[in-house]
């Protein structure tokens, strides 16, 4: 064995041309100077090439990208999350105000519909007593109209049914039953004055049609053309202002 590395040894070694080197050379050098510069960017105690471990700590290094080497653009980060931070508490505070409105609406709309519905029951309060108190000077003399109708028609039907003929002539003769009937007029004009409706006096003289109306006409001599002859129908007045006109037979000459 001695003897083969002695052999080994005393052989000359093959050595190449000075011109295939010299690139070699080169190119190494370069390789050893670019690695020198790198290792002079990475903080002591950590090595940049990846999967290779740290002898000194026994701990893979971290790869280029975990590196603190871009600080400006963590505090754009930064800036944006405090931004949006910001924002996002101005709209709930937005939200929360728009909220209080709702409510303050909601509030109002309920305290409205109180207030129409307590104006409403009023009204119809209002509105009852004031039908009652307009209605009741009218209702009570057609209610005393109603009591004498009835009265005379019972009175009517006892005297047919329990008097002679002689009697029951009395009873139903003209004059009684034209009184009751003008009794019976009169509580009607009274119940109507009390709603301010008039009756009109009874047409005489010339015709006038703005509180006339003719329905019919009669001959009737030169010196009462124009005139009224009969009253067909009374006219009538509310609150002083003609409600019906009187409807009246005209008389015309016709010579």
């Amino acid at each position: 064995m001695a003897d083969e590395q002695e052999k080994y040894q005393a052989t000359p070694r093959f050595r190449l041309p000075k011109f295939f080197t010299q690139g070699a050379e080169a190119a190494a050098e370069a390789t050893l100077t670019e690695i020198s510069s790198d290792a002079a960017l990475i903080p002591t105690g950590q090595v940049a090439v990846p999967g290779h471990l740290d002898f000194a700590s026994g701990e893979t290094p971290r790869s280029a990208s975990s590196l603190p080497i871009n600080s400006g653009r963590t505090s754009e980060i930064s800036g944006a999350e405090e931004d949006l931070s910001g924002q996002l508490a101005a709209m709930q505070q937005t939200l929360s105000g728009l909220s209080d409105q709702i409510t303050q609406v909601n509030e109002r709309e309920t305290s409205l519909e109180r207030v129409f519905d307590a104006l409403h029951s009023e009204l119809a309060d209002y509105k009852n007593d004031f039908l009652y108190e307009h209605l009741k000077p009218v209702v009570r003399p057609l209610l005393f109209l109603f009591d004498s109708m009835e009265q005379f028609d019972g009175e009517v039907s006892m005297a047919e049914a329990t008097m002679t003929g002689a009697s029951n002539g009395q009873v139903l003769s003209p004059p009684v039953v034209r009184e009751n009937v003008r009794f019976f007029r009169d509580q009607l004009i009274e119940a109507l004055r009390t709603c301010e409706v008039t009756i009109m006096d009874a047409p005489r003289g010339a015709f006038n049609a703005k509180f006339h109306k003719a329905v019919d006409v009669m001959p009737v001599p030169q010196s009462e053309d124009g005139h009224i002859v009969r009253v067909v129908r009374s006219g009538w007045f509310l609150n002083g202002q003609l409600l019906r006109p009187a409807d009246v037979v005209v008389g015309k000459f016709r010579g």
